[in-house]
């Protein structure tokens, strides 16, 4: 088999929460953003960096919650 239906649902899982994370780290860094165009630019560059790092962790702790559960 080369693909499981585990997982099809984990990835679905995982792409919930990456989508909810990264939408939330967005709309919590622009509703703060400051100095017009500046401020937006740099809020966005902010963002996405927060972002990456807010996602690694969370593939890095939901890889060993799936691998508890044995999904």
């Amino acid at each position: 088999k080369l693909l499981n239906f585990s997982d099809i649902y984990t990835g679905l899982i995982k792409g919930v929460i990456f989508g909810f994370l990264v939408s939330s780290i967005g709309v919590y860094i622009g509703f703060f953003a400051k100095q017009g165009a500046r401020g937006v630019g740099e809020a966005t560059t902010n963002a996405v960096v927060y972002s990456a790092i807010i996602i690694f962790a969370a593939n890095y702790f939901l890889s060993i919650i799936f691998l508890f559960l044995d999904i």
